[in-house]
């Protein structure tokens, strides 16, 4: 935020000199209005513009196993511009290679979700998504299963049938870990050190976290 708001000063003082060097040029005394004026259009657009960017420069630095789930704009009566088209504020974005699944119960997938928005820190949450019916439940340290591996205490959330997050982490697990069996097998023990809790239930893609961008 600190960098937004030097870049924004910045502009407003090239925009206020540029206008003084131009009627310096043309031997005129510019009105007494005129510089704020420039300084303060100046910015405005510098903001609005940076504002509508930061969704495509935040995504454009992904690495290709980071994948957007939602996005979520906001439109304010403050902001006229943004009831025309409103920026991106925040999203969701999925690490494909952290899904974890039990062979045993394939349709259930632990994903690792990142929440992005600006000015924020990048929240990353641990969700177990259900891909035979439109439900998710939070993991959390207390997470038992049974001799399955399926959750015996998940609380499981309602979700859209299209939800954008479960559509992402659902294809991304069929096309993704089932071809990846044999290698999920092989770094079990690594999992099984990094989170003993899960030691018995789910195994991994990876052994790599994606880190998000703010």
């Amino acid at each position: 935020m600190i960098w937004t708001l030097i870049g924004t000063l910045m502009v407003g003082v090239l925009a206020a000199s540029l206008t003084f060097i131009g009627f310096r040029l043309v031997r005129a005394e510019p009105p007494r209005w005129l510089l704020p004026a420039a300084a303060g259009l100046a910015m405005l657009i510098f903001h609005i513009a940076s504002d509508y960017a930061w969704f495509g420069r935040t995504t454009a630095a992904f690495p290709e196993h980071l994948e957007v789930g939602e996005t979520y704009t906001k439109r304010s009566i403050l902001q006229p511009w943004t009831l025309i088209a409103a920026p991106v504020e925040r999203f969701s974005a999925v690490d494909t290679q952290a899904l974890r699944r039990n062979p045993a119960v394939p349709d259930l997938v632990m994903a690792e979700i990142h929440l992005l928005q600006r000015y924020y820190p990048t929240v990353t949450l641990t969700q177990l998504y259900d891909c035979s019916e439109p439900r998710r439940a939070a993991v959390g340290a207390d997470l038992a299963v049974d001799a399955d591996g399926r959750p015996t205490n998940a609380d499981w959330e309602e979700i859209a049938a299209d939800d954008p997050v479960r559509r992402v982490v659902c294809g991304a697990s069929t096309s993704t870990l089932d071809q990846r069996s044999t290698r999920n097998r092989g770094i079990s023990d690594a999992i099984r050190e990094r989170e003993q809790w899960l030691s018995t239930a789910f195994s991994s893609s990876t052994t790599s976290r994606a880190s998000g961008s703010t």
